[in-house]
Formats: structure tokens, C-alpha cells, sequence
């Protein structure tokens, strides 16, 4: 039987609040929630404001499968990334005291930090992740260390830190999410206030309301209440954390707190905290180059509508807030489940409040034509879109896959000639044309996005990579990590990376990949001679390796 436990009040009260939310609305809400979760397991807390007002809760599933005790509103979940939100308040708070500045150089306060770049690097290029400083996750997974099974804490990501000497890139000159900025900020609020980032912390959310909500900053600590993190492999199984990291993340909180949130912004009133702060908080940041992200906020478009989310997952936890602020509605999900994609269901439960017709075909589903294919080793390789973005399509068992950076393999199903569809969707199609040409491509088609074109890369661009030349050590001294490359045969390379082998592909003459995730550039002198690599892997970039020559 499916537990679900809807707020009392909401009951006796549905008709006042039916202005709002008609009953037949709230059954599909209950409806669509209640797909994911079945029986006893994790679950999680949902909920909707409109107007100032709290007009749907619901909770569902268990936050200890242990001792079978149901999720309800005392329910504490970790939100994760969604936690920057409160970060950049506590910054927020300071600012309207007079005691820091968005333009002010991050090393006024940490002057440790990045002493050999020149460029300004400043607390609004932490704020909207536009200051080029390399994330410490990917940086700790770089040095083979799997954060989450680590007993660290803030301290530690600093002097990660204090040890790169170069950036993702020119502060201002790109956007790239990275949990370090968020990381630092609390160093910063530290440094000024003179307490730890957790007590401000603490007289913020009690000056809001919300009781309930703390980062947390020891992992050992009994949050009362705490919802258990679950993931499913073979089974229900506890997916324990043990890092003590905070400010990017590490909030936990109830949803009865989130919803007094949202509430407080949409009621704006001045009774907790100055207008002017919270519609600071709700706002992107001037001087700017990006607009996508703010106050520990991202803004973006949903059919048409505009609005403010974030997204937050670590371990097992999954959170999703939608702040439609034109409609003056706001969507909550945290949740304990790692099956539960609260992202994908906020869109869901959105399509259901706004009665949205989410079968608005915007853009050709399928190509007009399609070719004939005589073999499918002739559209095998690699294929290169505008963006540099470079997808792999590999046979394996004699089926085709789909290999891209940073994502899994998936499997491409053949449907007609040469139409393809995903075997994870069938609405997303993938064409080949101009087979065995010069300008043999792929074009990718889904309904509700533009068709997506990717041009093959011609074979003899990789041709004269496949010797030894690369053969060697490698070292990078800011994470104090070695790299061994192996010629094996063809474009097939060896990559030993912390004692660990990985494969290794040549992509194109001078471009390594390294599993799914890892890309590593070339890097050559004026003869041509190999001197080291330059290494990405999703938020740290510019990672150069230089080449130990005995």
C-alpha cells in the first residue's frame, strides 16, 4: 500500500483554497507523485506555494527503512546544492552592512589564495561561478579520491586551493559552475564577521523562521529527525557521507521551513528581512556577462515561463525547487530516494498546476529523408558539432552506441535505413546523411529542441597519431599527479593514472579521451615535439601535465 500522509489542514481548508488549486488538480499532483514511490521505501516531502500561501504538502515513503518511520513534516533532508541560495543571503546580509562589496577582490580577505594571478577575482565572480576557479571535487576525484568516502572539511578544500596556480580561465570571460566559490564565500563571511559561517548562518535562518535549518559541520552530529539516505543496488542500501563540507551544500532542513521560505518571498514584506534583500536575492547581478545564474540562483525559461530553480543531489539526496515568480508560485521536492529525479518531476508536477500542453511539437521530430545503409561500419567514428562537442558512435556485439563526454554510452536502435533512436528514448532520433561523402554528418531530432548537426571527422586527421610519441610520464605539481601514457595499438592508449590503468582513445591527432569523462589535449613545441597535456574533466580545466624526460 502506498503511504502518503497530505497535510490535516489541507484537507478541512480545500475549498478555501480551491481558488487556487482545484481538487481535480491536487489528485493528478497526488497521482504523479505517487509513481515513484511504492511501498516501504525512502521517499520524500513535496510542496507548492501560491500567493504567500502554502496550497499543497504532501509526504511520502520512509526516511528509515530501518525502523519503518514514515517521512512527514518534521523531516530533515540534506538539499545539497540548493543550500548556495542561504550562502549568498548570509553575503547578501553583509553587504547591505556595509562590510564587504560585490566588487571586492576575493584576496583582500583570503590573500593566500592565487597569488601569482594578476586578473581581479571577485566575490560576484564567486557568486555566479564566473571566476575561472577549478572545482575541489573534480580536483580531489583528479587525485584519485573519492570525496564522499573522505572525512574532510572545509579547511581541506582550501588548502587544495591554496596549492592550483592557475584557473579554468579569465575571471568574467565564462561561466562554469564550480562548488569552490561557494566554498570560499564562507571562508569570506568567516574572515569578516569573526564567527564561524555556521553560527551567522544559524541567526539568519532564526531571524527567517526557520528553526529547523543548519549546515552541517560535523557528520557525526544527531539531526533530529534526519531522513536517511537510500540508494538501490540489489536492494535498499544506506548511502552514508562522511564529509563535513558546507556552504556549496550540506544544508539540512525541513520542508515546512522551505515552504516559510518561499512564502517570505513571495509576501516580500519587509517583516523578516529587507525588501531590498530579497529582491536582491531573487535577481541576477549587475556587470555580469551571464545572466544564467545569481544569488545562488539559476534562471532560465520552462514552455515559455519564465523562472528561478536549482538543482541539488549528493549521495542519495535529491532536492528541486521552481519559483515562477510572474505567477507567483513556487515548487518544492526533497527527497531520500536516489531513484527519485526531482528535476524531471518538478517539470512534471509544473505541467499539471499550469494545465501546460506538454505535446507542443516545436521543431521537425524526423528528418524528410533517409538514406540507404548498406553497413553499419560506415557510420562508425567520431563527429564533431560547432560547439567542438565531439560524439563517438561505436559498435559493439554488432549494435551501435552513442559515446559522448561526460555522459554514459547509450545504445542507438535502428528504426529505418539510416534513422536511428535512443534506446533510452525513442523520441529522440538520430539521422545519418551524406554516407560514405565528405560531409557525412549526423543530425539529432526531438521535438522540443533544434535538430542538432554533427560533422564526421575524416579518418587521416588521427592517422599520424597512432605511434609513440606520446609515450611517457607526465606530472602536475598542483595536485601532485602523475599520468603514464602507453601506445597499445592504433588509437588505442594505456592511461595510468594514480597507480590505476584506464583505456585510452585517440579522438583526433592531438585529442586523448580517457574513459567518458576525462579530455587531454596535446601539447607540442615548434618542431612538433611532445611537451606535456592539458587536461579537462568537466568543472577543472587547464590541468597541465608537463612531460618528465629522464
Amino acid at each position: 500500500m502506498k503511504q502518503t500522509l497530505i497535510l490535516t489542514f489541507l484537507f478541512l481548508s480545500i475549498n478555501a483554497y480551491s481558488q487556487e488549486l482545484e481538487k481535480p488538480i491536487i489528485d493528478k499532483l497526488d497521482s504523479q507523485i505517487e509513481k515513484y514511490i511504492d511501498g516501504i521505501s525512502p521517499g520524500m516531502a513535496v510542496g507548492i506555494v501560491k500567493d504567500g500561501t502554502t496550497v499543497f504538502e504532501k509526504y511520502i515513503g520512509y526516511s528509515n527503512l530501518e525502523h519503518e518511520i514514515k517521512i512527514d513534516k518534521n523531516t530533515s533532508f540534506n538539499i545539497a546544492s540548493n543550500a548556495k541560495q542561504f550562502t549568498a543571503l548570509c553575503i547578501l546580509r553583509l553587504i547591505e552592512q556595509d562590510k564587504l562589496a560585490l566588487d571586492d577582490d576575493i584576496r583582500k580577505y583570503l590573500p593566500e589564495l592565487y597569488e601569482e594571478i594578476e586578473y581581479k577575482i571577485t566575490i560576484s565572480n564567486l557568486l555566479t561561478h564566473t571566476s575561472g576557479i577549478r572545482d575541489v571535487y573534480g580536483l580531489w576525484a583528479l587525485k584519485g579520491k573519492d570525496w564522499y568516502e573522505l572525512f574532510i572539511v572545509n579547511d581541506d578544500a582550501i588548502e587544495l586551493l591554496q596549492s592550483q596556480t592557475d584557473l579554468n580561465f579569465e575571471p568574467g570571460k565564462e561561466y562554469l559552475y564550480s562548488n569552490s566559490n561557494y566554498i570560499l564565500l564562507t571562508e569570506i563571511i568567516e574572515k569578516v564577521t569573526g564567527i564561524k559561517f555556521k553560527d551567522f548562518s544559524n541567526s539568519l535562518f532564526t531571524e527567517l523562521g526557520m528553526e529547523n535549518s543548519s549546515f552541517l559541520t560535523n557528520y557525526m552530529a544527531v539531526i533530529p529527525n534526519k531522513a536517511r539516505p537510500y540508494g538501490n543496488w540489489n536492494g535498499w542500501r544506506e548511502y552514508p557521507i562522511v564529509t563535513e563540507l558546507n556552504g556549496d551544500g550540506g544544508l539540512f532542513t525541513t520542508l515546512e521551513d522551505q515552504l516559510k521560505w518561499e512564502q517570505i518571498i513571495q509576501q516580500n514584506n519587509g517583516k523578516y528581512l529587507s525588501t531590498s534583500i530579497i529582491d536582491k536575492s531573487q535577481s541576477t547581478i549587475e556587470n555580469v556577462n551571464f545572466d544564467n545564474y545569481g544569488y545562488g540562483l539559476m534562471f532560465g525559461k520552462y514552455e515559455g515561463l519564465d523562472y528561478t530553480y536549482h538543482d541539488g543531489s549528493t549521495g542519495a539526496y535529491n532536492a528541486t525547487f521552481f519559483r515562477f515568480t510572474d505567477k507567483n508560485l513556487s515548487i518544492v521536492i526533497m527527497s531520500n530516494n536516489s531513484n527519485v529525479p526531482t528535476n524531471y518531476l518538478a517539470q512534471q508536477l509544473t505541467d499539471i498546476v499550469f494545465e501546460l500542453d506538454i505535446n507542443n511539437d516545436k521543431y521537425p521530430s524526423v528528418p524528410k529523408k533517409t538514406e540507404r545503409l548498406k553497413n553499419i561500419k560506415r557510420i562508425i567514428g567520431n563527429y564533431q558539432n560547432v560547439d567542438g562537442t565531439i560524439m563517438k558512435i561505436s559498435e559493439n556485439d554488432g549494435s551501435l552506441f552513442r559515446e559522448i563526454y561526460q555522459r554514459e554510452p547509450v545504445k542507438i536502435i535502428n528504426e529505418k535505413q539510416s534513422l536511428f533512436h535512443y534506446e533510452t528514448n525513442d523520441k529522440l532520433k538520430m539521422n545519418f546523411s551524406n554516407i560514405g561523402k565528405e560531409q557525412q554528418k549526423l543530425t539529432l531530432y526531438l521535438a522540443t529542441q533544434e535538430p542538432s548537426v554533427y560533422h564526421k571527422i575524416p579518418t587521416e586527421e588521427i592517422e599520424n597519431g597512432y605511434d609513440t610519441s606520446l609515450n611517457g610520464t607526465y606530472f602536475n605539481e598542483e595536485t601532485d599527479t602523475e599520468i603514464v601514457i602507453e601506445h597499445v595499438k592504433n588509437a588505442n592508449y594505456n592511461i595510468i593514472k594514480n597507480g590505476r590503468k584506464r583505456d585510452g582513445k585517440l579522438i583526433t591527432k592531438d585529442y586523448l579521451r580517457m574513459m567518458s569523462s576525462y579530455k587531454i589535449k596535446v601539447i607540442r613545441d615548434e618542431n612538433g615535439d611532445v611537451q606535456g597535456l592539458n587536461l579537462e574533466n568537466g568543472r577543472i580545466k587547464n590541468i597541465i601535465f608537463k612531460k618528465q624526460y629522464v
